[in-house]
């Protein structure tokens, strides 16, 4: 199988993206997708007396229904993501009961130095950061205060990190790794497929059932 050439690709005036675009569009992946949202998530309204739809309310009503089953997955994946990856460093700093000022570590001390993760987070305005306080950045933005000077950035080679004892029950509850293993994604990912599915069927008796009730209720 021959790679990509980029020079081949600029003779051809076609982009990676449209090459990948292409053989997705003709591949057996896209055939199998494609069967599985007609079988199992199709939207198919009938005709109602008294419930007017949009000539696109199947698509539009599909997509949004799809639209919600990823953002739930998203949600668990994201939650995942934040109690493992991140949650390890918050419960380290709980463990070693890390609440003041001067009781707190540099990442070094904590074992957390290497981790580009962990970094990138306290780097920004990130969930970590809303229980995590810098001793450095805190004193920087005193004295910017002060001066009316921008405070500096994070110096991961020196900060010392800690989480106040107001926030540490937050943290706690907020970063408690049980429920967050790939197990209870998985499950999540699957209930919403299924109730996905289950939706894209019973929707359009829910609107008949809905449109015989208004047809009952009207004079």
């Amino acid at each position: 199988m021959y790679g990509y050439n980029p020079i081949m690709l600029l003779a051809s005036g076609e982009t990676l993206w449209e090459k990948l675009t292409a053989w997705y569009q003709n591949s057996l992946l896209c055939e199998l997708l494609d069967y599985l949202v007609n079988t199992y998530f199709s939207v198919e309204f009938g005709a109602y007396d008294h419930i007017v739809l949009g000539g696109n309310a199947n698509a539009t009503a599909r997509n949004a229904i799809l639209a919600a089953m990823f953002g739930v997955v998203l949600a668990a994946i994201l939650t995942a993501y934040y109690r493992n990856g991140l949650g390890g460093f918050v419960r380290r700093l709980l463990k070693e009961e890390i609440h003041s000022p001067e009781a707190a570590k540099t990442l070094y001390e904590l074992g957390y130095f290497r981790s580009a993760m962990i970094r990138k987070e306290l780097s920004k305005g990130s969930a970590l950061r809303m229980v995590v306080r810098c001793r450095e950045l805190e004193e920087d933005a005193q004295k910017a205060s002060a001066s009316s000077k921008k405070p500096t950035k994070i110096d991961f080679t020196a900060a010392h990190f800690y989480i106040p004892e107001e926030l540490r029950h937050r943290a706690d509850i907020r970063f408690d790794k049980k429920g967050s293993g790939p197990l209870p994604v998985l499950l999540t990912a699957v209930v919403a497929i299924v109730v996905a599915a289950v939706l894209c069927r019973l929707l359009p008796d829910i609107l008949q059932f809905a449109d015989n009730l208004i047809h009952m209720l009207s004079p």
